[in-house]
């Protein structure tokens, strides 16, 4: 039982003559408690997510509430077009209000709203609406037509910018990561590590940061930098002998700056599938402008829109998992749960519904 329901069970359990006893599972027990995810009405749909990678270990961190915000605005951020946006929180209405769906379903069509509202947020950031549906339409009604919706930036007009944005919000959520390995480890009791293999890269980032900016050094030696690349000389020969400690230094260093390098770049990402619909949708729109009457463009333009639509959910979606399961759970996550079923009545054709007095 949840440790939160025990006093109900207590409650219950306490009209009758039983014989009943309640503890709390021991470390060598950890393997076989089964998990219940602890979620609210924004994290609950992630379920879907972690369901999809594997469920944490008992001991292990909860994912979605530190996943749930960087999920939602990456795949926004990745399709950001109002009318995708429009069309998938319609849908997801629809489904939870006509088809009342449960469990993976029902996480399913909150995770659809979820991401159409932040997808029609970041359309409204970069003035897509299907594109450029409506100023080609404005051109083919009037070739003189120079309307354009408002925007804070354009995907293919600040390309590199949004690049380097990219690369920053990866920045924030592959430190985001280490500051919950962090967390976990100092918790748990192994502050050395956490100290040696997150803390210490953190020194040598900022001090690499401040050498650049030419801050924070004496005698024109970088400090900081300095005591950094001595803490993970010391760190990366803990409890190596000989030879041992050179080629844990070599490996420190190398899988250091490659993997947290590498890591930021697959954020680029980001970028790639924003450009890549942002193109497509007026390739379609100007297919159906070359007809240039109202009626071929509309048909053109929203069966290119619908394809493109269709192809950005999978991709969207695939890749945000992948920066999720990678990235971001490489720094933190420990694998290992199974699922709390309890014991319930599941009916086939009479859907039974538990009223409170």
């Amino acid at each position: 039982v949840p440790a939160e329901n025990l006093p109900a069970l207590e409650k219950v359990l306490g009209q009758y003559p039983a014989a009943w006893e309640a503890n709390d599972p021991a470390p060598e027990e950890y393997p076989q408690v089964p998990i219940k995810l602890k979620n609210n009405k924004l994290t609950r749909p992630l379920n879907m997510v972690t369901n999809m990678y594997v469920l944490p270990a008992y001991d292990g961190v909860d994912p979605n509430p530190l996943m749930a915000p960087f999920f939602i605005f990456f795949f926004g951020l990745m399709m950001a077009d109002m009318g995708y946006g429009i069309l998938m929180v319609a849908a997801a209405l629809v489904v939870i209000y006509k088809m009342k769906p449960k469990d993976g379903m029902a996480d399913f069509a909150g995770l659809l709203l979820l991401c159409g509202i932040s997808t029609f947020l970041m359309g409204a950031l970069t003035g897509g609406f299907f594109g450029d549906f409506i100023p080609q339409l404005c051109k083919v009604i009037d070739p003189a037509s120079t309307f354009e919706l408002p925007s804070l930036f354009s995907p293919l007009n600040d390309t590199m910018a949004i690049m380097v944005g990219s690369m920053v919000l990866g920045g924030i959520q592959i430190l985001t990561g280490m500051t919950i390995s962090v967390v976990k480890k100092t918790r748990d009791g192994h502050f050395a590590d956490a100290l040696w293999d997150e803390i210490t890269w953190w020194v040598i980032l900022a001090g690499g940061a401040m050498a650049l900016l030419k801050v924070g050094s004496v005698a024109g030696v970088p400090v900081v930098l300095v005591i950094g690349v001595l803490m993970l000389v010391y760190g990366s020969g803990r409890g190596k002998k000989g030879f041992g400690k050179v080629t844990g230094l070599v490996s420190a260093v190398y899988n250091g700056v490659t993997g947290f390098f590498s890591d930021i770049l697959s954020y680029v990402r980001l970028m790639a599938l924003m450009l890549s619909g942002a193109v497509l949708a007026q390739v379609f729109n100007m297919l159906g402008a070359t007809t240039g009457n109202v009626v071929g463009f509309v048909v053109i333009a929203l069966i290119g829109n619908a394809l493109n639509l269709a192809l950005n959910l999978l991709g969207c979606y695939v890749h945000d998992m992948r920066l999720q399961f990678l990235e971001f759970f490489g720094r933190f996550y420990k694998e290992g749960g199974k699922s709390y079923r309890p014991l319930s009545v599941e009916t086939q054709y009479v859907e039974v519904m538990k009223e409170d007095n």
